[in-house]
């Protein structure tokens, strides 16, 4: 597999979390989140407890506190499989945001709960969980102010014994301000999350199919090898074969110089004779007719002719002999 193709399938940043991928990534987000926030809650009912000393308000942090308490974990424990306990979550935190004010009879202080609140939300990388928050303290915000200031007794916003509009709404859009950057912090967060586990999921991808290709690529070598190694056989008999061919020739041809060299020194002896015969047929020749003496000429150029022909065939049959001794050697 080729860099090229091992690449075009998987381009960090193209691929996408599936819903369980999705739901993997997220559950142990918000199994951190809710250990905090659970430990949180628990914090805030025992400092509900602790100002009671202050303007004797027990009854307000038992029944308050318990009721935001068990919200929450009812909540998580009849629907675990959904975030809606998260929602819950967030809409207690304001709710003891408002029940600490009114122990303190609207110390400022108090209101700083609003902002720690929102800032441990952050950790569930959820923005939307800001929302019930800021309504909640709106809405609490709002309504106390107005019954504060309208003479109720025993409803407490602030210490202060008037606050024009002006400071109600700085003092709302500040923490609508803080709520909304503690939403934007979570968005962004979440964003980074989703996109690390794109990542590591492409890159876990990649690890793949390079491990694939690897052994692809280790399959071929073997391969190779074999053939290599095939290859390699095929020649060592192929030269086997082949000196195997050579010798045999090489024999075959000794014995044709040898059949051949028999044959001419065969012929050689009645050639001889004819030879013989002609120089004695060439004492007669006074006393033949001119048939007879043509006979003779031809007869004579006949026998040379042949005697020619047998020398250059021994001549050819010692270099025959010759070059095999050599190769013997």
């Amino acid at each position: 597999m080729s860099l090229s193709r091992l690449y075009s399938g998987h381009v960090l940043g193209n691929e996408k979390l599936t819903e369980s991928e999705l739901k993997e990534t997220t559950h142990g987000i918000f199994s951190f989140a809710n250990t905090v926030n659970e430990r949180m809650l628990d914090v805030m009912f025992l400092f509900g407890m602790f100002i009671s000393f202050f303007y004797d308000t027990w009854l307000i942090a038992t029944v308050v506190g318990g009721l935001c308490l068990a919200s929450y974990y009812t909540t998580k424990k009849l629907i675990p499989e959904s975030d809606l306990y998260q929602y819950v979550l967030s809409g207690v935190s304001a709710i003891f945001a408002a029940q600490f004010i009114y122990q303190m009879h609207g110390m400022a202080e108090m209101h700083f709960w609003v902002f720690i609140s929102s800032t441990i939300l952050i950790i569930y990388q959820n923005w939307k969980l800001q929302l019930p928050l800021i309504v909640i303290v709106i809405i609490h915000h709002g309504l106390f102010a107005y019954l504060q200031y309208s003479g109720y007794d025993g409803i407490y916003f602030t210490q202060l014994d008037y606050m024009d509009l002006t400071a109600f709404f700085f003092h709302g859009v500040l923490a609508a301000c803080v709520c909304a950057v503690s939403a934007y912090w979570s968005y962004a967060i979440y964003k980074r999350t989703i996109q690390d586990a794109v990542n590591l999921k492409t890159q876990t991808l990649l690890q793949k199919d390079l491990q694939k290709a690897n052994e692809e690529l280790r399959t071929s070598e073997e391969e190779l090898r074999a053939s290599q190694e095939e290859l390699t056989l095929i020649n060592e008999n192929l030269n086997g074969l082949v000196k195997e061919r050579t010798l045999a020739i090489i024999d075959q041809n000794k014995k044709l110089v040898h059949h051949a060299y028999i044959n001419a020194h065969k012929v050689r002896s009645p050639l001889a004779r004819i030879q013989g015969l002609v120089n004695l047929l060439g004492h007669e020749m006074p006393q033949l007719n001119e048939s007879v003496k043509e006979i003779h000429r031809l007869l004579e150029e006949s026998s040379t002719e042949l005697d020619e022909i047998l020398q250059e065939v021994r001549i050819n049959l010692d270099a025959a002999e010759y070059k095999n001794l050599s190769e013997e050697e």
